[in-house]
């Protein structure tokens, strides 16, 4: 049993590397082909990011209460990946914001089954050590994000951001292949006759996910306009974003050290340092003159301390109720929370530009940490 559990382990590592390398390879550049698309529009850019997103959320809880009823997790992710290899193709033909909503609206439908199965699967195979473990996933998908980001910049000039995608499908293929291999472990949790009635909440949710929304708001009001700003504002060029990008992706590998941090420092300590941190990060977006100072801010690796954290103590909730409904309850409000806000951001650019917003952020972001804590005192 601990030989197939590590086998299961290295497996999901496996995946982590294969579909974020893929996917390194197109996320540098999707905010900008979409700003194209949209004519130049924050508001129509948010709403082609945020609009499908929400569906994919609402339709992943189905998906996840199924799994769930169903005892099942691989059939999910691998329908997930199938029709994301399909969707993507089908965006590299797109000529307006209006076709990449309905393709991405309708992909949505089947491409949301994998999310919190996958997250499942994660839980599930990850006992003990929960946080050193997650740091070393965290950290494979950091390296194969990375070198993704690393060709990113020189295939977007060479070959163009259309068949990028058509690459990215192709190579999507690799991960899918990788989850079909790891072992199906059935048992069903959820009765009957309440498969479509909410999961049982884990006492102590509310405070956590009230501190994740306070925390993680600055990031859904700044974060699509970053590279936009990046490349349209501060005249840098793609392949240096691609760089940037890299180099951020690259400095994940601090998942490792923040995931050994998660496992002995305090939840107060580890988000009050994520908070304080963005703080710094969005004053030092607001500020910056030039591309090379932007980027010296944009690669300082915050987001690991916070994720780990969070994810963490979603996991330790999770083994008290159903857990992909539970991962899929959790996604719904962040998603659609964090999609208000990604809209309501790209309209406030469009009124007073994208640099406001980073100022807007910093506030926020400090709010927040003071938030975290007052409400986790004594903890």
């Amino acid at each position: 049993m601990k030989s197939s559990g590590r086998d299961a382990r290295k497996l999901i590592m496996g995946y982590g590397f294969a579909s974020n390398f893929s996917s390194g390879i197109s996320s540098p550049f999707l905010s900008i082909f979409i700003f194209e698309i949209a004519g130049g529009s924050f508001l129509k850019t948010g709403i082609g990011n945020q609009v499908p997103t929400i569906i994919s959320i609402v339709m992943g809880y189905v998906w996840a209460r199924i799994s769930d009823y169903t005892g099942k997790r691989r059939i999910f992710i691998q329908m997930a990946l199938g029709t994301g290899i399909v969707t993507t193709t089908a965006l590299s033909f797109v000529n307006n914001i209006e076709q990449y909503l309905v393709i991405q609206t309708i992909g949505s439908i089947t491409g949301s089954a994998g999310g919190a199965a996958l997250s499942a699967v994660i839980a599930e195979n990850f006992r003990g050590r929960r946080g050193e473990l997650f740091g070393r996933y965290q950290a494979i998908t950091v390296i194969g994000g990375f070198l993704g980001n690393m060709i990113s910049g020189a295939l977007y000039n060479t070959i163009g951001y259309r068949n990028v995608l058509r690459l990215v499908a192709a190579l999507n293929i690799i991960p899918l292949s990788i989850i079909s291999l790891i072992p199906e472990n059935v048992g069903k949790n959820v009765e009957r006759g309440k498969i479509f009635s909410p999961p049982k909440i884990p006492s102590g949710f509310w405070k956590a996910f009230s501190i994740r929304l306070m925390l993680t708001l600055p990031g859904a009001l700044s974060g699509g306009l970053l590279g936009i700003y990046y490349l349209k504002y501060l005249g840098g060029s793609p392949e240096n974003w691609s760089i940037v990008v890299s180099v951020t992706t690259l400095l994940g590998l601090s998942a490792i050290p923040y995931g050994k941090l998660a496992d002995k420092l305090s939840m107060k300590s580890m988000f009050t340092f994520a908070g304080i941190g963005w703080t710094i990060l969005y004053l030092g977006y607001y500020l910056s003159p030039t591309p090379i100072i932007f980027a010296l801010f944009f690669i300082v690796p915050i987001w690991p301390a916070f994720w780990i954290t969070y994810n963490k103590l979603l996991m330790e909730l999770s083994d008290s109720t159903e857990r992909a409904t539970f991962y899929a309850f959790e996604g719904i409000l962040s998603t659609i929370l964090g999609a208000i806000v990604g809209i309501f951001s790209g309209y406030l650019a469009d009124l007073f530009g994208p640099r406001n917003i980073f100022i807007l952020s910093a506030a926020m972001a400090i709010t927040a940490t003071i938030y975290t804590r007052i409400i986790l005192r004594g903890k």
